[in-house]
């Protein structure tokens, strides 16, 4: 299966890896329309593991990557940094657009919901074009299981705050499924950066790596240990870094 996909143009491997993170989105905004709720351990792990799996790919598949390539260590560096504060102040956009909405209106703090949520994708979205167009399939691909892996329980996050803004299971749900379509379009463009201009390659990785370092910091960490299993949790995503470890270092 890996090596038809192995033969595929590049165009089309990326495509489908970001419909892949799509689908996962989908599937997590999908359990509206089954469940009323979702069990916090089972949200817990699958962060858990997604984030040790995002970790090792930011290391062995985007940063150092991107240190091998450049000859000036301090471009990486700056670039890294740089793509945490890129994402830092887009929260803090997202953040005070959410303080000038009224609170009591419904679709308003909908409406806010989906944008944010759909603005985070993109980032996701490029930083698996990025990794293909790094030219390390399957660190890739894993980076690529990792993204979508997370996906899935933030769908729910979105599906289900909709839910609770008054919307019907369906049209939850769908605003959810419409928040990942940016993926696949991202990670076109991602590609197409990398592909384009390759005297960049380093600094996109760099770029990828500390959005993605950023993410799992701010975001999947912290959602993944506010819940009563911490330590379990934190074996999960050790466990989950292991996994991303092997595939990249024993098999790349």
């Amino acid at each position: 299966m890996f090596s038809i996909f192995y033969n595929l143009p590049d165009m089309i491997k990326v495509f489908i890896a970001g419909i892949i993170c799509f689908l996962f989105t989908s599937m997590g905004a999908s359990l509206i329309l089954l469940f009323k709720n979702i069990k916090k351990n089972a949200l817990d792990s699958i962060n858990s593991i997604a984030s040790g799996i995002m970790l090792a790919a930011s290391i062995f598949s985007l940063l150092i990557p991107a240190i091998k390539v450049c000859s000036n260590i301090y471009l990486v560096l700056i670039s890294f940094i740089l793509g945490g504060v890129l994402i830092y102040f887009g929260n803090i956009i997202t953040t005070k657009f959410e303080k000038k909405i009224n609170s009591n209106v419904e679709w308003k703090r909908c409406l806010l919901l989906f944008t944010s949520i759909t603005i985070h994708n993109i980032p996701e979205g490029l930083v698996v074009g990025v990794a293909f167009g790094g030219g390390n399939i399957l660190a890739a691909v894993s980076l690529t299981i990792g993204i979508a892996l997370q996906n899935f329980p933030e769908g729910a996050a979105i599906s289900f705050p909709l839910k609770k803004q008054g919307l019907s299971s369906k049209k939850a749900a769908l605003l959810g499924i419409a928040s990942g379509i940016v993926e696949p379009i991202a990670a076109i463009v991602g590609y197409y950066l990398v592909t384009l201009v390759s005297s960049i390659l380093p600094v996109i990785l760099s770029l990828a790596a500390g959005v993605m370092i950023y993410v799992i910091i701010v975001e999947l960490i912290p959602d993944s240990q506010n819940g009563e299993k911490k330590d379990l949790m934190a074996f999960v995503t050790i466990l989950g870094f292991i996994l991303m470890m092997i595939l990249d270092v024993a098999l790349g």
